[in-house]
């Protein structure tokens, strides 16, 4: 039988050691995942529980990949920001790879993203000009 002081010390010790085998979770990321913008964003934030390294970032139109800069060398941190070219109206997916130098695993995912341009006002009819007769 196991001495309930054994149980008690193992599930402490469970739950104390918890966080440590949980993965880095995105919290959110500006511009929020399924964002229909009315402006290009000039940069990209994703938020993370715990401080994590950038390892890719791919961002794609119409399955072409759009270059974007990431610095690895960056310290960790819970918050990545990269800085994005001039974007076109179009629909935009991000696909990213973060690693958390705590315990070494390897996180990712996918959101997307749209630019449907600047809203214009409906074309008022204008009204015919008064006839003289």
């Amino acid at each position: 039988m196991v001495k309930p002081w054994l149980l008690a010390v193992a599930l402490a010790g469970m739950i104390l050691a918890g966080p440590a085998f949980g993965h880095a979770k995105l919290r959110s990321t500006i511009p929020a995942a399924d964002a229909q913008l009315q402006v290009a964003p000039k940069s990209l934030t994703l938020n993370f529980n715990e401080d994590v390294r950038l390892a890719v970032l791919t961002l794609t139109a119409d399955g072409k990949d759009i270059p974007v800069t990431v610095d690895r060398s960056a310290p960790a941190s819970p918050q990545v920001t990269v800085t994005l070219p001039v974007l076109a109206v179009g629909k935009y997916q991000v696909r990213w790879s973060a690693l958390s130098p705590d315990d070494g695993h390897v996180s990712n995912g996918t959101f997307s993203f749209a630019i449907l341009g600047p809203v214009t006002a409906p074309a008022t009819p204008v009204p015919a000009a008064a006839t003289s007769r």
